[in-house]
């Protein structure tokens, strides 16, 4: 499998096919093992640019980063001589923030009256950070005390794709 992932620009479904392994486990072996892809193999998903990546992709990137913030700071306090309360506060909305992304959005949002919330394709910068920090305050996290660098990760996960004519939608022109 190694080899196949090293030497070869196969695409991770033409390996599934010839070693009968799935995708999925492919890409989890390829990350965990740290296996190299050669220069020119097509991408695997989890690695591509997150300009072009989509909003699940995004999220799921946030939440494993924001999970590596959490630890860092834990690790940090751990060895720490004394306990810095603003810090210990800090982990603790990061870790909150963490558990809340992993969590997904479990059901649609609805309006007061009960009906489902339109959904638009293109929102503004501003209306889609507003949502997802209202999202994140519902959970309990103290905006306040979140660390300005899982306060930007937060920003930039949730920051809707630009409007580039390489990323707007194909098709007949209206």
């Amino acid at each position: 499998m190694r080899r196949l992932i090293e030497q070869t620009t196969l695409t991770y479904s033409e390996i599934s096919v010839r070693t009968g392994v799935g995708r999925a486990s492919i890409c989890r072996w390829t990350r965990d093992g740290g296996w190299q892809r050669p220069p020119f193999a097509p991408r695997a998903t989890d690695f591509s640019p997150s300009v072009r990546a989509g909003q699940k992709l995004k999220l799921r990137q946030l939440t494993e980063r924001l999970r590596a913030l959490a630890e860092r700071a834990i690790r940090e306090l751990e060895n720490a001589p004394t306990v810095d309360i603003d810090k210990l506060m800090q982990a603790l909305q990061v870790v909150k923030m963490a558990r809340l992304e992993s969590m997904g959005r479990r059901r649609p949002r609805r309006q007061p009256d009960g009906t489902p919330r339109p959904v638009s394709w293109w929102v503004s910068r501003d209306e889609a950070i507003r949502a997802a920090l209202k999202e994140i305050r519902r959970g309990g996290v103290d905006i306040d005390r979140v660390p300005q660098q899982a306060l930007d990760l937060f920003t930039d996960a949730y920051t809707p794709v630009e409007d580039s004519p390489m990323l707007r939608p194909r098709g007949k022109k209206r």
